[in-house]
């Protein structure tokens, strides 16, 4: 779903933009480096990437098929957090599951799991398989 305005709870003072941009750009929810498709404060240089702008309140995810992920806008406790996905550290925006304690990035968790151009698929795997 893509709106081209909306409110945000993260950035009450102004409505967020719709835009689409080929240079990179910090996303203000997660923390994280984004490209392509992002909601944009004009006013605040805030950034969002569209999974932060407009989260599932809960998800689940083909890797970890006994977790259910909520959305939170902050990492729980005061232990520091990392992406059990791409390992980086969590600094903002996240899935956490409560019974697991696994957390995910919002980008990381909607990573498709094959890409296809046509003529090559990419498919994304939990482990990389050495040859």
């Amino acid at each position: 779903m893509k709106c081209n305005e909306i409110s945000h709870f993260s950035h009450p003072q102004h409505k967020l933009r719709y835009e689409y941009s080929e240079f990179p750009f910090k996303c203000d929810g997660c923390k994280e480096v984004g490209i392509g498709s992002r909601y944009k404060c004009t006013n605040c240089e805030y950034d969002l990437h569209m999974h932060c702008a407009i989260p599932s309140p809960s998800i689940t995810h083909p890797f970890y098929t006994k977790c259910s992920f909520q959305f939170l806008s902050r990492p729980p406790g005061n232990v520091p957090r990392y992406c059990n996905a791409c390992e980086k550290d969590i600094t903002g925006f996240l899935y956490h599951c409560r019974s697991c304690g696994f957390d995910l990035h919002p980008y990381c968790a909607k990573l498709p799991m094959v890409l296809d151009d046509g003529d090559v698929k990419l498919y994304l795997y939990r482990k990389v398989c050495k040859i």
